[in-house]
């Protein structure tokens, strides 16, 4: 192994004519049949000395280099392919060099291969943008093929969509925006089959062109399902470098419009609010947001606690908390559990024994109704615990979350509430902000507009609403809440939708905290499902005035929420929402050109009875 190392004193020998030792050229004669190692500039002296290629094209291997387990073994031993988990499947490797020495002789070969290549793509600086994370080959391959090109070049190959949008590929699409290099992307759902081995027809790939020569603007087409959609003025937009760094300034990713309309209502949207969050920017953080995910459903697991048990331990059971010798365990929220303006959404009372179900029934509203009603859910968690993890990001008795299991095709993609002072599991993400607890309720309503989950849907590619997702949404700073309402100019805009807010909101005592904060010191208001609709429109009416969008794209933008209009037709026979919201768009615009105040055709709100 000595002899056959090229260490810096082989290197220098060689550089002084010796030659190398038998040993050492006979290893790398065999390193390089074994790994057909292939060196371009070698290959094509000729090409590089006038700086490139003019044309790279090509399909590259869609494979990660780390070596999959399952995989491996599916034709080599059903039992370790078919183990339960991960670590009876490591358990049976483990025990491979005793029941089976020659596949365990392959499982380390071919394990030693994966981990080196691992290492040199991270190690060589021959792939600093897309050399990290769980490296694929197409990623590899895309920065490969643009680092091939010539001064006047292009690259163009077909690789996963998620080289624009994912996060182990941020930096190489990065490059190619902010130096304008990217010429087009045409991205396809593999609807029709066009490559049968892929997994599933809702697999997306794109046709990447790109160059070393700047250019003004990138064309590009999402979601086409056919060739002649890239013809298709109406699917086919442009977007500038500047453009891009406006919309995802954290990651420059690319997000992924329907077509020129959405791009162009998109960027109003960003111009008129900017980010969440401006990463590197001391200014880019108005709303002084945090965030938290407080506890893991497996990590965090032995803090968990069922109902059988804790009554078994002498646990008592007051509302929706344990408490014992002046101990209190805390429920643990779900994502589930929670809806717009509703912290009371699912209830795991109700959901039937043995069901695989992972959505919660419909809790009914004579029990909403009811403001000492609270929900069971499936665990406990001691409030010490809880304290523990909230100390020193918080220190009010309410929390606001949102739902990070999502998708872009849901009813609504965003979907944000107020919590009471309870456990949350990490599929519940946190937000805590330096703003006044009014201003605060003012950054609720905005995450529920249909605004807001509008531009949500155009980034969210996958299942999951993470922080990085969330930090680029085009949310107002809390400065477009001061003054007076547009359309009722005797009263201060904070105030106008506070009242609405804390209606939605405050339906049951244990939410007191939040209303208190935001100066209401009476009990929880009614449930009434038909004053719920109409406050809400009234909301999302006023959130599309405040972005400057138009009637006729708020009307645009309300019917693309497709999911939520079936699902209205076939219990109302309309999509009501979307007639609601117009009306009250129309009557707000009456009220901002004419200077009378707006009048809710709503009488004033009821309250429940003191305890």
């Amino acid at each position: 192994m000595v002899e056959a190392a090229p260490t810096n004193a082989v290197w220098r020998a060689l550089a002084d004519g010796d030659r190398p030792s038998p040993v050492l050229e006979a290893t790398t004669d065999r390193l390089a049949r074994d790994y057909a190692l292939f060196h371009w500039e070698l290959a094509f002296p000729q090409v590089f000395e006038r700086g490139g290629f003019d044309v790279v094209l090509g399909n590259p291997p869609w494979e990660r280099v780390k070596l999959q387990e399952q995989e491996f073994f599916a034709s080599r031993d059903d039992t370790i392919a078919g183990a339960r988990n991960a670590a009876e499947r490591k358990r049976l490797i483990n025990e491979l060099p005793v029941r089976n020495p020659e596949l365990a002789d392959e499982w380390n070969r071919e394990s030693r291969v994966a981990q080196g290549t691992t290492h040199f793509v991270r190690q060589a600086g021959r792939y600093p943008l897309c050399g990290k994370g769980d490296i694929n080959t197409y990623a590899l391959f895309a920065e490969h093929n643009w680092r091939l090109v010539g001064p006047r070049g292009r690259a163009g190959f077909i690789v996963p969509s998620g080289i624009a949008t994912d996060d182990t590929t941020k930096e190489y699409f990065h490059a190619l925006v902010s130096t304008g290099s990217l010429r087009s992307l045409y991205d396809f759902r593999n609807h029709d089959g066009f490559f049968y081995d892929v997994g599933h027809r809702r697999f997306k790939f794109c046709l990447v062109t790109a160059s070393r020569e700047p250019g003004l603007a990138a064309t590009l087409v999402f979601f086409a399902e056919q060739p002649s959609e890239l013809h298709d003025p109406e699917r086919t937009f442009s977007l500038r470098p500047e453009d891009i760094a406006l919309l995802n300034p954290n990651t420059g990713t690319c997000p992924t419009f329907r077509g020129e309309r959405d791009a162009r209502l998109n960027l109003a949207l960003y111009r008129r609010a900017g980010v969440l969050l401006r990463e590197g920017d001391p200014d880019g953080n108005p709303w002084g947001i945090r965030f938290l995910r407080m506890l893991d459903m497996a990590n965090d697991s032995g803090l968990f606690r069922t109902r059988a048990e804790l009554a078994q331990a002498g646990w008592k059971r007051e509302g929706n908390q344990f408490v014992k010798d002046g101990q209190v365990m805390l429920p643990l929220f779900e994502a589930k559990m929670v809806h717009h303006f509703d912290h009371r959404f699912g209830d795991y009372t109700d959901k039937p024994e043995g069901s695989q179900d992972t959505q919660l029934p419909d809790v009914p509203a004579e029990r909403l109704a009811n403001p000492d009603y609270r929900p069971l859910p499936r665990y406990w968690v001691e409030q010490a615990a809880v304290d523990s993890r909230l100390a020193e990001k918080w220190d009010r008795s309410w929390l606001l979350g949102w739902r990070d299991i999502t998708n872009s095709t849901n009813a609504r993609t965003l979907i944000a509430s107020v919590l009471p002072h309870v456990a949350v599991g990490h599929k519940l993400p946190l937000a805590f902000l330096d703003v006044p607890a009014p201003t605060a309720a003012c950054f609720l309503a905005n995450l529920s507009s249909f605004a807001l989950d509008y531009a949500a849907r155009q980034k969210v590619g996958g299942v999951s609403l993470a922080f990085f997702l969330l930090k680029q949404f085009p949310v107002l700073p809390p400065s477009a809440f001061a003054g007076e309402a547009p359309w009722s100019r005797s009263e201060p805009l904070r105030q106008w939708l506070l009242s609405r807010i804390l209606e939605l909101t405050y339906t049951a005592w244990d939410l007191r905290p939040f209303a208190r904060d935001r100066g209401d010191e009476g009990p929880p208001y009614i449930w009434d499902p038909d004053r719920r609709l109409q406050l809400q429109c009234e909301l999302d009416a006023a959130f599309f005035h405040l972005y400057g969008v138009s009637q006729d794209d708020a009307d645009y933008i309300l019917g693309t929420f497709e999911a939520l209009a079936r699902a209205e037709t076939r219990t109302h026979g309309e999509f009501r929402t979307r007639r609601v919201v117009l009306e009250c768009y129309d009557a707000l615009a009456h009220a901002t050109t004419t200077g009378r105040p707006y009048v809710s055709p709503l009488g004033p709100p009821r309250r429940a009875t003191s305890p």
